[in-house]
Protein backbone atom coordinates (compact mmCIF):
# COMPACT_ATOMS: atom_id res chain seq x y z
CA UNK A 1 0.00 0.00 0.00
CA UNK A 2 2.91 2.42 0.63
CA UNK A 3 4.94 4.03 -1.92
CA UNK A 4 8.09 2.23 -2.25
CA UNK A 5 11.03 4.70 -2.13
CA UNK A 6 14.29 3.83 -4.28
CA UNK A 7 15.20 7.38 -4.88
CA UNK A 8 16.68 9.71 -2.69
CA UNK A 9 17.92 13.44 -2.23
CA UNK A 10 21.10 14.62 -4.28
CA UNK A 11 21.05 18.00 -2.11
CA UNK A 12 23.00 17.64 0.81
CA UNK A 13 23.60 20.55 3.54
CA UNK A 14 27.92 32.53 13.78
CA UNK A 15 26.67 35.38 14.97
CA UNK A 16 28.50 38.64 15.41
CA UNK A 17 27.45 38.60 18.86
CA UNK A 18 26.37 41.50 21.50
CA UNK A 19 29.04 40.63 23.97
CA UNK A 20 32.15 39.36 23.30
CA UNK A 21 31.98 35.05 23.63
CA UNK A 22 35.02 32.87 23.48
CA UNK A 23 34.52 29.17 22.02
CA UNK A 24 35.02 27.92 25.36
CA UNK A 25 32.59 30.14 27.31
CA UNK A 26 35.37 32.00 29.67
CA UNK A 27 33.71 34.97 28.14
CA UNK A 28 32.16 37.37 31.08
CA UNK A 29 29.41 36.94 32.43
CA UNK A 30 26.33 37.26 29.98
CA UNK A 31 22.86 39.14 30.63
CA UNK A 32 20.25 37.65 31.62
CA UNK A 33 16.34 38.43 30.93
CA UNK A 34 14.79 40.24 34.07
CA UNK A 35 11.05 39.12 34.63
CA UNK A 36 9.28 42.46 33.55
CA UNK A 37 6.37 43.33 35.34
CA UNK A 38 2.85 42.23 34.32
CA UNK A 39 0.30 43.51 32.03
CA UNK A 40 -3.00 43.63 33.68
CA UNK A 41 -4.66 43.67 30.27
CA UNK A 42 -3.22 40.48 28.46
CA UNK A 43 -1.32 39.11 31.07
CA UNK A 44 2.42 39.42 29.48
CA UNK A 45 5.04 41.85 29.90
CA UNK A 46 4.39 45.50 29.04
CA UNK A 47 5.69 46.18 24.92
CA UNK A 48 8.25 48.79 26.56
CA UNK A 49 10.28 47.11 29.09
CA UNK A 50 13.44 45.62 27.92
CA UNK A 51 14.13 42.03 26.87
CA UNK A 52 17.38 39.87 26.48
CA UNK A 53 16.74 36.54 24.86
CA UNK A 54 19.34 34.16 26.28
CA UNK A 55 19.99 31.35 23.41
CA UNK A 56 21.14 28.52 23.92
CA UNK A 57 23.00 26.22 21.13
CA UNK A 58 25.10 23.33 20.84
CA UNK A 59 26.70 24.73 17.57
CA UNK A 60 30.56 25.79 17.43
CA UNK A 61 31.03 29.28 17.67
CA UNK A 62 32.49 29.46 13.89
CA UNK A 63 28.91 28.72 12.74
CA UNK A 64 27.79 32.15 14.22
CA UNK A 65 30.63 34.02 12.45
CA UNK A 66 30.00 37.12 10.51
CA UNK A 67 26.88 36.83 9.19
CA UNK A 68 26.60 33.09 9.67
CA UNK A 69 28.44 30.46 8.24
CA UNK A 70 26.04 27.78 8.00
CA UNK A 71 22.55 27.83 7.34
CA UNK A 72 21.79 27.94 11.15
CA UNK A 73 24.16 30.50 11.74
CA UNK A 74 22.47 32.88 9.08
CA UNK A 75 18.73 31.70 10.83
CA UNK A 76 20.17 32.74 14.04
CA UNK A 77 21.94 35.78 12.88
CA UNK A 78 19.00 37.24 11.11
CA UNK A 79 17.10 36.85 13.98
CA UNK A 80 19.22 38.46 16.63
CA UNK A 81 19.96 40.94 14.12
CA UNK A 82 15.84 41.93 13.34
CA UNK A 83 14.33 41.33 16.75
CA UNK A 84 16.85 44.20 17.93
CA UNK A 85 16.42 46.22 14.53
CA UNK A 86 12.63 46.33 14.81
CA UNK A 87 12.27 46.61 18.21
CA UNK A 88 14.64 49.56 18.60
CA UNK A 89 16.93 47.93 20.75
CA UNK A 90 14.38 46.87 23.32
CA UNK A 91 14.61 43.94 22.55
CA UNK A 92 18.35 41.76 22.08
CA UNK A 93 18.91 38.72 21.48
CA UNK A 94 22.22 36.88 22.76
CA UNK A 95 23.72 33.33 21.48
CA UNK A 96 25.66 30.98 23.90
CA UNK A 97 26.94 28.64 21.32
CA UNK A 98 29.35 25.51 22.01
CA UNK A 99 26.96 23.98 24.58
CA UNK A 100 28.07 26.43 26.84
CA UNK A 101 24.78 26.88 28.65
CA UNK A 102 23.05 23.14 27.55
CA UNK A 103 24.61 20.29 25.81
CA UNK A 104 23.09 17.21 26.41
CA UNK A 105 18.44 16.78 25.51
CA UNK A 106 17.62 16.63 29.27
CA UNK A 107 19.67 19.68 29.65
CA UNK A 108 18.03 21.32 26.96
CA UNK A 109 14.42 20.40 27.50
CA UNK A 110 14.70 20.97 31.44
CA UNK A 111 16.28 24.28 30.94
CA UNK A 112 13.32 25.43 28.17
CA UNK A 113 10.88 24.00 30.68
CA UNK A 114 12.38 26.06 34.17
CA UNK A 115 13.30 28.71 32.51
CA UNK A 116 17.07 28.63 32.65
CA UNK A 117 17.38 30.40 29.14
CA UNK A 118 14.84 31.23 26.97
CA UNK A 119 15.42 29.68 23.60
CA UNK A 120 16.93 26.56 22.84
CA UNK A 121 18.20 25.51 19.63
CA UNK A 122 17.53 21.71 19.29
CA UNK A 123 18.03 19.23 16.51
CA UNK A 124 14.59 17.31 15.63
CA UNK A 125 16.49 13.65 16.83
CA UNK A 126 17.07 15.06 19.92
CA UNK A 127 13.66 15.05 21.02
CA UNK A 128 12.68 11.71 20.63
CA UNK A 129 13.10 10.81 24.42
CA UNK A 130 10.14 13.36 25.00
CA UNK A 131 7.79 13.21 22.59
CA UNK A 132 7.41 11.50 19.04
CA UNK A 133 6.28 14.38 17.25
CA UNK A 134 9.49 14.73 15.01
CA UNK A 135 9.39 11.15 14.22
CA UNK A 136 8.74 11.79 10.40
CA UNK A 137 11.86 13.68 10.20
CA UNK A 138 13.81 10.80 11.74
CA UNK A 139 12.57 8.20 9.33
CA UNK A 140 15.58 7.25 6.96
CA UNK A 141 14.90 7.62 2.97
CA UNK A 142 11.70 9.46 2.80
CA UNK A 143 12.29 12.81 1.43
CA UNK A 144 13.61 13.20 -2.15
CA UNK A 145 15.06 16.17 -1.52
CA UNK A 146 14.90 20.01 -0.62
CA UNK A 147 11.77 21.37 -1.77
CA UNK A 148 9.81 18.10 -0.73
CA UNK A 149 11.34 18.23 2.88
CA UNK A 150 10.00 22.09 2.84
CA UNK A 151 7.07 21.29 1.38
CA UNK A 152 6.25 18.68 4.57
CA UNK A 153 7.58 21.07 6.83
CA UNK A 154 4.65 24.49 5.87
CA UNK A 155 2.14 22.11 5.57
CA UNK A 156 -0.53 21.00 7.91
CA UNK A 157 1.37 17.84 8.76
CA UNK A 158 4.44 19.84 10.29
CA UNK A 159 2.36 22.11 12.09
CA UNK A 160 0.37 19.10 13.48
CA UNK A 161 4.04 18.21 14.55
CA UNK A 162 4.90 21.50 16.66
CA UNK A 163 1.65 21.29 18.06
CA UNK A 164 2.48 17.82 19.34
CA UNK A 165 5.43 18.71 20.58
CA UNK A 166 4.09 21.74 22.48
CA UNK A 167 1.63 19.85 24.04
CA UNK A 168 4.08 16.91 25.22
CA UNK A 169 7.18 19.28 26.27
CA UNK A 170 5.31 22.72 27.09
CA UNK A 171 7.94 23.92 25.02
CA UNK A 172 7.14 27.10 22.58
CA UNK A 173 7.85 25.82 18.58
CA UNK A 174 8.81 28.52 16.83
CA UNK A 175 10.14 27.56 12.98
CA UNK A 176 12.30 24.80 11.65
CA UNK A 177 15.76 25.78 11.79
CA UNK A 178 17.85 23.93 8.26
CA UNK A 179 20.79 21.65 8.71
CA UNK A 180 20.35 19.37 5.81
CA UNK A 181 20.71 15.68 4.63
CA UNK A 182 22.83 13.99 6.75
CA UNK A 183 26.56 11.90 5.75
CA UNK A 184 28.11 9.43 7.45
CA UNK A 185 31.86 9.67 8.56
CA UNK A 186 33.94 6.62 9.83
CA UNK A 187 37.53 5.44 9.96
CA UNK A 188 36.85 2.04 7.71
CA UNK A 189 35.61 2.51 3.57
CA UNK A 190 32.34 1.55 3.64
CA UNK A 191 30.57 0.72 0.68
CA UNK A 192 27.63 -1.67 2.02
CA UNK A 193 25.62 -2.46 5.35
CA UNK A 194 27.78 -5.05 5.32
CA UNK A 195 31.42 -2.75 6.10
CA UNK A 196 29.08 -1.32 9.31
CA UNK A 197 28.85 -4.53 11.64
CA UNK A 198 30.11 -3.97 14.96
CA UNK A 199 31.31 -0.19 14.48
CA UNK A 200 30.58 1.88 16.96
CA UNK A 201 28.97 4.82 16.04
CA UNK A 202 27.68 8.01 17.80
CA UNK A 203 24.08 9.43 16.45
CA UNK A 204 21.21 11.57 18.02
CA UNK A 205 19.75 10.34 21.10
CA UNK A 206 16.62 9.21 19.00
CA UNK A 207 14.90 5.77 19.07
CA UNK A 208 14.57 6.14 15.34
CA UNK A 209 17.93 6.81 14.89
CA UNK A 210 19.16 4.21 16.92
CA UNK A 211 17.19 1.40 15.77
CA UNK A 212 18.23 2.53 12.02
CA UNK A 213 21.72 2.43 13.00
CA UNK A 214 21.43 -0.72 14.38
CA UNK A 215 19.50 -2.34 11.68
CA UNK A 216 22.74 -1.21 9.90
CA UNK A 217 25.00 -3.49 11.94
CA UNK A 218 26.13 -0.48 14.17
CA UNK A 219 26.88 -0.65 17.85
CA UNK A 220 25.32 2.90 18.63
CA UNK A 221 27.09 4.98 21.33
CA UNK A 222 25.39 7.75 22.95
CA UNK A 223 27.61 11.13 22.93
CA UNK A 224 26.41 14.39 23.22
CA UNK A 225 27.44 16.37 19.94
CA UNK A 226 29.57 18.79 22.54
CA UNK A 227 31.58 15.86 23.27
CA UNK A 228 31.45 14.29 19.53
CA UNK A 229 34.84 15.47 18.95
CA UNK A 230 36.57 14.33 22.31
CA UNK A 231 34.19 10.99 22.05
CA UNK A 232 36.40 10.50 18.33
CA UNK A 233 39.83 11.78 19.26
CA UNK A 234 39.73 9.26 22.16
CA UNK A 235 38.30 6.29 20.21
CA UNK A 236 35.13 6.04 22.18
CA UNK A 237 33.25 5.69 18.74
CA UNK A 238 34.38 4.87 15.42
CA UNK A 239 31.73 7.03 13.44
CA UNK A 240 29.11 9.56 13.67
CA UNK A 241 26.42 11.22 10.94
CA UNK A 242 25.83 14.62 10.52
CA UNK A 243 25.48 16.99 7.62
CA UNK A 244 28.09 18.42 6.10
CA UNK A 245 27.74 22.27 7.86
CA UNK A 246 27.81 20.38 10.90
CA UNK A 247 31.39 17.84 10.04
CA UNK A 248 32.76 20.83 9.25
CA UNK A 249 32.31 23.60 11.88
CA UNK A 250 32.73 20.87 14.67
CA UNK A 251 36.00 19.46 12.38
CA UNK A 252 35.17 16.06 13.28
CA UNK A 253 36.00 15.25 9.55
CA UNK A 254 39.67 15.66 10.52
CA UNK A 255 39.61 12.33 12.84
CA UNK A 256 37.84 10.62 10.05
CA UNK A 257 39.26 8.24 7.08
CA UNK A 258 36.17 8.58 5.56
CA UNK A 259 32.88 10.73 4.08
CA UNK A 260 30.30 8.41 2.65
CA UNK A 261 27.56 10.25 1.13
CA UNK A 262 24.21 8.51 2.30
CA UNK A 263 21.71 11.43 2.36
CA UNK A 264 19.86 9.12 4.85
CA UNK A 265 17.74 11.84 6.76
CA UNK A 266 16.82 15.08 5.93
CA UNK A 267 17.78 17.05 9.61
CA UNK A 268 15.88 20.58 10.99
CA UNK A 269 16.79 21.80 14.10
CA UNK A 270 14.12 23.32 16.00
CA UNK A 271 14.22 26.77 17.45
CA UNK A 272 11.91 26.40 20.86
CA UNK A 273 10.63 29.26 23.39
CA UNK A 274 10.87 28.33 27.00
CA UNK A 275 6.94 28.57 28.36
CA UNK A 276 8.48 30.52 31.18
CA UNK A 277 10.05 33.34 29.31
CA UNK A 278 6.84 33.01 26.51
CA UNK A 279 4.58 33.78 29.05
CA UNK A 280 6.05 36.95 30.33
CA UNK A 281 5.98 38.26 27.19
CA UNK A 282 3.08 40.89 25.62
CA UNK A 283 0.75 39.32 22.76
CA UNK A 284 2.50 41.63 20.49
CA UNK A 285 6.34 40.55 21.01
CA UNK A 286 5.13 36.89 20.90
CA UNK A 287 3.77 37.27 17.51
CA UNK A 288 6.68 39.83 16.90
CA UNK A 289 9.50 36.89 17.93
CA UNK A 290 7.19 34.47 15.69
CA UNK A 291 7.18 36.36 12.57
CA UNK A 292 11.09 36.86 12.87
CA UNK A 293 11.62 33.21 13.48
CA UNK A 294 9.91 32.48 10.10
CA UNK A 295 11.64 34.52 8.14
CA UNK A 296 14.89 33.34 9.67
CA UNK A 297 14.08 29.69 8.79
CA UNK A 298 13.45 31.07 5.20
CA UNK A 299 16.53 33.08 5.03
CA UNK A 300 18.90 29.59 5.81
CA UNK A 301 16.91 27.76 3.25
CA UNK A 302 18.06 30.26 0.44
CA UNK A 303 21.98 28.68 1.13
CA UNK A 304 21.35 25.35 2.54
CA UNK A 305 22.10 23.44 -0.65
CA UNK A 306 24.83 25.32 -1.89
CA UNK A 307 26.75 25.61 1.50
CA UNK A 308 26.44 21.71 1.83
CA UNK A 309 28.19 21.45 -1.52
CA UNK A 310 30.82 23.73 -0.08
CA UNK A 311 31.32 22.00 3.03
CA UNK A 312 31.58 18.89 1.05
CA UNK A 313 34.20 20.36 -1.19
CA UNK A 314 36.62 21.21 2.13
CA UNK A 315 36.11 17.41 3.29
CA UNK A 316 37.16 16.19 0.04
CA UNK A 317 40.28 18.50 -0.47
CA UNK A 318 41.77 17.22 3.12
CA UNK A 319 44.42 15.06 2.33
CA UNK A 320 43.51 12.79 5.31
CA UNK A 321 39.67 12.08 4.28
CA UNK A 322 38.15 10.36 1.43
CA UNK A 323 35.04 11.08 0.00
CA UNK A 324 32.69 7.78 -0.97
CA UNK A 325 29.46 8.38 -3.41
CA UNK A 326 28.09 5.11 -3.49
CA UNK A 327 26.65 3.42 -6.22
CA UNK A 328 22.70 3.14 -6.84
CA UNK A 329 23.23 -0.39 -6.26
CA UNK A 330 25.29 -0.03 -3.00
CA UNK A 331 23.00 3.02 -2.03
CA UNK A 332 19.51 0.64 -2.45
CA UNK A 333 21.34 -2.18 0.29
CA UNK A 334 21.57 0.92 2.93
CA UNK A 335 17.79 2.32 1.67
CA UNK A 336 16.37 -1.31 2.20
CA UNK A 337 18.22 -2.10 5.67
CA UNK A 338 16.88 1.41 7.01
CA UNK A 339 13.10 0.69 5.92
CA UNK A 340 12.98 -1.91 8.13
CA UNK A 341 12.39 0.55 10.67
CA UNK A 342 9.19 2.50 9.21
CA UNK A 343 7.31 0.30 10.66
CA UNK A 344 8.26 1.58 14.20
CA UNK A 345 7.75 5.15 13.06
CA UNK A 346 3.93 4.33 12.44
CA UNK A 347 3.97 2.77 15.88
CA UNK A 348 5.17 6.35 17.31
CA UNK A 349 3.48 8.57 15.32
CA UNK A 350 0.08 6.79 15.08
CA UNK A 351 -1.12 5.48 11.92
CA UNK A 352 -3.78 8.41 10.95
CA UNK A 353 -0.31 10.80 11.83
CA UNK A 354 1.73 8.41 9.67
CA UNK A 355 -1.05 7.88 7.00
CA UNK A 356 -1.44 11.70 6.97
CA UNK A 357 2.55 11.99 6.15
CA UNK A 358 2.68 9.65 3.83
CA UNK A 359 -0.08 10.64 2.21
CA UNK A 360 1.23 14.26 1.54
CA UNK A 361 4.84 12.87 0.40
CA UNK A 362 3.14 10.79 -2.23
CA UNK A 363 0.46 13.63 -3.45
CA UNK A 364 3.60 15.77 -3.52
CA UNK A 365 5.82 13.53 -5.77
CA UNK A 366 3.19 13.21 -7.97
CA UNK A 367 2.30 16.73 -8.55
CA UNK A 368 6.18 17.18 -9.66
CA UNK A 369 6.13 14.32 -12.30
Amino acid sequence: MKKNYQRIAAGVLSLSMIFSLSACGSSTEPKTSEAPAANSDNGGAPTGDPIVIRIASSSPTVEFEGDGTTSLGISTNYFVNEIAKRTDGRITAQVFPDGQIASSTQEYIGGLQNGAFDIGILNCGSWGDYTSAFAGLNMPYLYLDYDEAYAVLDSEVGKSWQEKAEADTGCIILGWFDIGFRQLTCNNEVHTPDDLKGVKIRVMPDPIQTATWEALGCAVTPVAYSELYTALQQKMVDAQENPPSNIVSSKVYELQNYMVITNHNFTATIPAASPIFWNKLSAEDQQLIRDIMVEAQNKGREKTAELAEGFIKTVEDDAGTQIIRLTTDELKQFQDKAKSVWPMVEKQMGTEAYNQMIEFVEQYEAGQK
